[in-house]
């Protein structure tokens, strides 16, 4: 049979069929899709079933099963298959971890259990997470603590642990920004009401001014504690300062008024920083003031000297005081009034450099701790005439013996006596006659005791 022929037999044979033949080739189609779509559908199946899986050991919190688990997964699935898996489960965490931040924001979960989740969701690595919600709901968490509705610490941690969602970060950072600035300007607020509190009203003042303005209420509370400040501390800081200066502290008394200056305009105010300033300046000594003027009392060339000296006040008074070194050797201390320029030397029965240039002198009391002043030599010389004029004794004059001349009068027991009290006298020769013996008295610079010596024996008078 040539090819023709059997080529018209083949169209014969379908054209008589043709109907069969549709209907099979609908059939055959029909299996196919029909195949299809079991083959997809059971697919789908699959995936949506490992999704479910992996959702339930994370909402269990059985993190390491749930992790252990991807790990299978991304093992047997192809990566079609694995990008279909992945995009179910992120929009499953995704609603996941909004159910579990809000609940942690009302306190039904602890920061631990949302801790783990977010750290979950991290290993997931493939996984990505939609930040929108995550974000809506950091805005939302600002609101709440500012209207005071979440303490600082749920709201700083929830915005923590949810900024280190890989994606989250960056669209968290206004709000954490924005609740720490909050926080500091309540923390500032809080330390403001403890100076108030103590009486610290400037110190008070600038921190209230620190509260920031968006803080509507803290800023509003601020202001008004401020005006409280500013009312209360006028009479208290005036008193402060007429306290100070009562004490010759006028430094710290002009601080006071400083304190006072910006709000009042008073012409008390300014009369007392005028006089306190006045003080400040007049008795005011720099340390080669101190150097001058022991220079020109001792005769010791100035260049010599290095003085190291810090103000004091003793019972009110002002006073520098001064270690005075002689080619880095202490030769004397000092105390130096600065109203009067009074210089007092160091003496006492354990310390004494042998000053001779001095007004008095000063010692430490050993029990108080206190600073203790000597009578000078005049007034020395006035209680001795007191005492001559009370025991009804005549005499012609009273002489101050200097250092060479009380050598001529001691003996053994007024040596023996320097020994156990240090040399803590003013030695005065007394003239009762010309031809009567002249008459030697030592009175003590600390206490006033008076002793004479006579017949070589020191005897109380």
């Amino acid at each position: 049979m040539n090819f023709k022929a059997f080529y018209d037999k083949v169209v014969n044979l379908i054209y008589d069929n043709r109907r069969n033949i549709v209907r099979i080739s609908f059939s055959a189609l029909a299996l196919l899709l029909l195949l299809i779509v079991i083959y997809f559908s059971s697919d789908n199946f699959n995936i949506n079933n490992e999704v479910n899986t992996l959702i339930t050991y994370i909402e269990e919190r059985q993190y390491t099963m749930a992790e252990n688990y991807y790990d299978d997964i991304e093992k047997e699935f192809s990566d079609s298959k694995m990008s279909k898996f992945n995009k179910k489960v992120s929009k499953k965490l995704s609603a996941l971890l909004i159910n579990s931040a809000d609940m942690y924001i009302n306190g039904q979960v602890t920061k631990e259990q949302y801790m783990g989740l977010v750290n979950t969701v991290n290993a997931l690595n493939p996984i990505s997470i939609a930040p929108e919600n995550l974000i809506d709901l950091g805005k939302r968490v600002d609101e709440m603590y500012k209207e005071e509705n979440i303490t600082y610490e749920s709201a700083s941690s929830f915005l923590q642990i949810t900024s280190s969602l890989n994606g989250v970060n960056e669209g968290l950072d206004e709000f954490k920004q924005h609740i720490e600035s909050l926080f500091e300007s309540r923390q500032i607020y809080k330390e403001g009401t403890k100076s108030q509190s103590i009486k610290k009203y400037h110190e008070a003042i600038e921190l209230y001014d620190k509260v920031i303005k968006e803080d509507e209420k803290y800023y509003s509370l601020a202001q008004n504690a401020k005006k409280e400040c500013i009312k209360v501390m006028h009479d208290y800081y005036i008193n402060q300062a007429k306290s100070l200066a009562s004490e010759g502290k006028y430094e710290d008394a002009l601080k006071y008024l400083s304190y006072l200056s910006p709000y009042y305009d008073e012409e008390e105010i300014n009369d007392l920083i005028e006089q306190y300033n006045k003080y400040v300046s007049n008795y005011t000594m720099t340390s080669s003031d101190i150097i001058n003027l022991i220079s020109r009392r001792s005769n010791e060339n100035k260049d010599d000297l290095s003085v190291v000296s810090y103000l004091q006040t003793v019972n009110g008074k002002r006073y520098y005081y001064g270690e005075v070194a002689k080619n880095d050797k202490v030769i004397n201390e000092v105390l130096i009034d600065t109203e009067t320029k009074k210089l007092y030397s160091y003496k006492s029965d354990k310390k004494d450099y042998n000053c001779d240039y001095s007004d008095a002198y000063f010692k430490i009391d050993d029990d108080s701790g206190q600073i203790i002043f000597s009578i000078n030599k005049d007034e020395a010389k006035s209680i001795l005439e007191d005492k001559l004029k009370e025991n009804g004794k005549k005499y012609n004059s009273i002489e101050l013996l200097d250092e060479d001349k009380q050598e001529k009068y001691s003996n053994d027991e007024v040596k023996n006596m320097i020994n156990e009290n240090g040399n803590i006298y003013y030695y005065f020769m007394v003239k009762t006659g010309w031809f009567k013996p002249k008459e030697i008295y030592m009175i003590n610079i600390y206490d006033k005791t008076i002793y004479n010596l006579e017949n070589d024996k020191v005897q109380h008078v």
